[in-house]
């Protein structure tokens, strides 16, 4: 993590949504901690809090903690931004519950039973039948076993709010319109030649690749005149590009990229997709049937935009490309009904200040 990317850094954020999705509280109980964040009826306490900031940073574990005080392009360390990530969230999260409130919705008693279940194994299996055992392990991470079965509890209503609105018997469907507002809003579709510079993989005689004991695609390096040897074909392909050959034809025959076969439509991204960082951020700098070159740590990109597709989300040959798509887009229309609340939470700042992601415990369990 020591040179953490922020394309990276989006991608582990949107990871962490779900993480976060858990982890809010509604009681009003003194017993479940000191207010910080108050909206209606419910409340966030710090030692909600606490939990998520830590397993946000478990999300990351085995990290040094220096890496939280290294800056990223826009000057923020990455602690602050993690940070202000779990506040937004928290933020989100209890407009999430007001709202839940508001439209009179309860959870179903068998939901109750099945949280109560689990923390009944926690206790046995980690705690060896006693609350204060468990609850020993649990207060690194802010929580005891009452607030952690809150936070369950609290999951559960998310999710049951979720499917109320927008499940497939939902209150307010998801149209097809509003996916493809989404679609065109957030994604571009390229093609690209890709030449390698470095880490190729080994071929034998036949084109087929070669494993190494451990049962991966073994790799190579490229000498200096070989990349120079590619540089100066990418340059080929600009010329050519530039003077109006076909980009369909040129990728057809200088293209290296191993996985160009299985994505006949070409590839298509959101800002947050998990690619080469340099990629989609040309992609989303070109317009459409434009193309750029870039280079990054694998070689050579020659890419170009294309049009989207209507409907490219649903097309089968493209899943690869939104098997979140669905779930993305759910959180992103839940998460513009719920802003209207935001003017309306009451936040101790003070005591909000003194809480963040590098001086929190790693939790990659609770």
């Amino acid at each position: 993590m020591k040179k953490i990317q922020i394309k990276r850094l989006i991608c582990g954020i949107l990871s962490a949504i779900l993480i976060l999705l858990s982890l809010v509280s509604c009681s009003s109980s003194k017993k479940l901690g000191e207010p910080l964040m108050k909206l209606g009826g419910e409340q966030i306490t710090v030692n909600m809090y606490q939990l998520w900031l830590s397993r946000v940073k478990g999300a990351y574990g085995g990290a040094d903690d220096s890496v939280w005080d290294e800056e990223t392009e826009d000057g923020r360390t990455y602690n602050e931004i993690f940070t202000d990530f779990v506040k937004q969230n928290a933020i989100t999260f209890i407009c999430a519950l007001h709202e839940f409130d508001e439209l009179g919705l309860k959870l179903p008693k068998d939901r109750i039973n099945e949280i109560d279940e689990v923390m009944q194994t926690m206790l046995e299996e980690r705690g060896d039948g006693s609350k204060t055992t468990l609850n020993g392990i649990l207060s690194q991470y802010g929580v005891n076993y009452d607030i952690l079965r809150e936070i369950y509890i609290i999951e559960e209503k998310l999710n049951y709010l979720g499917e109320y609105l927008y499940g497939a018997n939902g209150a307010e469907k998801i149209t097809e319109t509003i996916r493809n507002e989404y679609y065109h809003d957030n994604y571009v579709r390229i093609q690209q030649i890709f030449l390698y510079t470095a880490n190729k993989p080994v071929t034998d005689d036949e084109g087929n690749y070669v494993y190494d004991e451990n049962g991966y695609v073994k790799k190579r390096d490229y000498t200096e005149a070989e990349i120079a040897e590619q540089e100066k074909k990418a340059d080929q392909i600009m010329t050519s590009l530039t003077a109006g050959q076909s980009f369909e034809l040129l990728m057809a025959s200088q293209n290296e990229d191993p996985a160009a076969s299985s994505y006949p439509n070409g590839y298509y991204f959101a800002r947050s997709s998990q690619y080469v960082e340099e990629v989609i951020t040309a992609a989303f700098e070109i317009g459409e049937n434009e193309f750029k070159m870039v280079r990054s740590e694998y070689g050579i990109h020659i890419i170009k935009r294309l049009p989207l597709d209507e409907n490219g989300y649903a097309v089968s040959a493209n899943q690869d490309f939104f098997s979140n798509f669905e779930e993305t887009l759910k959180t992103e229309v839940l998460t513009a009904r719920l802003s209207k609340y935001e003017k309306d939470i009451k936040i101790d700042e003070d005591l909000l200040a003194k809480y963040d992601i590098k001086s929190s415990s790693a939790n990659t369990v609770y």
